[in-house]
């Protein structure tokens, strides 16, 4: 799955439903990288999980860090700020959904009155396994019906609420073989990788990891791989000044010719493209009737 976002747009602006607006997973860099939520124009609320590096939050004359495997709930309008802290010593990594609706703020009400805006998850808790599966399926273009988006909304905040009230179910396990791939293709990604290699590092045969993998996944290895990829080289992109063909190398494709087309094709941009765009890719919007 790639970093970006995903924005649902419905057709019928004032129907009651409880929907999610956006879902996404993204980086902060620097310290511009701030919001007020006292001068944004709109209704809505927002969580945000901390993949990797550390964001902070001010609320109600409190201050919080936001470190890995910790996420926050807020409300928007409301007296909150949240930013990426200009001393920090690595990118801000996080997934994050917001949600608009009748109802949904005063779900948000219970769970900040009960935990506080500030919660630990683990990576595999019900709530993140569910965000991305829901990024997945916006990926997958499978989000398409207000109906059944508005009933994934609610059981991810019933998954939040089990969790605040200590009654969490037990997330699906993820075979060892898989996990044991993904660390392998993480690590390994600027080589030339194989199949072989890559179900070689899970311990089974290519033929029965493959199946496990998309079966667990929705990808295969390879379609994983690239995406793997894809995302180091948007942020060798934005981050460094790396040449393109240099880039390239360095995330394991074996020419600047091939990198550009996958990119391209990925990302609706060529690699120097993205480099030169003044701001950050837009939401894929997904519009909803």
């Amino acid at each position: 799955m790639l970093r970006t976002n995903y924005g649902f747009r419905y057709r019928d602006d004032s129907d009651p439903l409880m929907v999610i607006r956006t879902v996404g997973w993204e980086s902060a860099v620097n310290a511009s990288y701030r919001w007020d939520g006292r001068t944004r124009g709109d209704k809505f609320v927002l969580f945000q999980y901390t993949l990797s590096g550390e964001g902070h939050l001010e609320i109600g004359g409190k201050h919080y860090t936001v470190p890995k495997n910790h996420g926050f709930f807020v409300r928007i309008p409301d007296d909150h700020r949240y930013y990426y802290p200009a001393d920090a010593a690595e990118p801000w990594e996080f997934v994050f959904l917001t949600a608009e609706g009748d109802h949904v703020h005063s779900y948000w009400n219970e769970i900040i009155e009960k935990n506080g805006p500030v919660i630990a998850l683990k990576p595999n808790a019900q709530p993140i396994a569910m965000l991305w599966e829901m990024m997945q399926d916006a990926h997958n273009q499978a989000l398409q019906d207000k109906y059944d988006i508005s009933v994934r909304l609610y059981q991810w905040i019933i998954s939040c609420l089990r969790c605040v009230e200590g009654k969490s179910e037990s997330p699906q396990h993820m075979p060892e073989a898989v996990i044991a791939a993904q660390k392998f293709m993480r690590e390994q990604f600027h080589r030339a990788l194989t199949l072989e290699e890559i179900a070689a590092s899970s311990g089974m045969s290519k033929y029965h990891f493959c199946r496990l993998y998309v079966k667990h996944t929705g990808l295969t290895p390879i379609q994983h791989l690239t995406n793997i990829r894809i995302g180091e080289a948007s942020r060798l992109l934005r981050q460094t000044s790396l040449a393109v063909a240099s880039i390239a190398a360095a995330t394991g494709f074996d020419n600047s010719s091939y990198f550009g087309k996958v990119f391209r094709r990925m990302l609706g941009a060529s690699p120097q493209q993205f480099r030169e765009s003044a701001e950050d890719i837009p939401a894929h919007h997904i519009f909803v009737d």
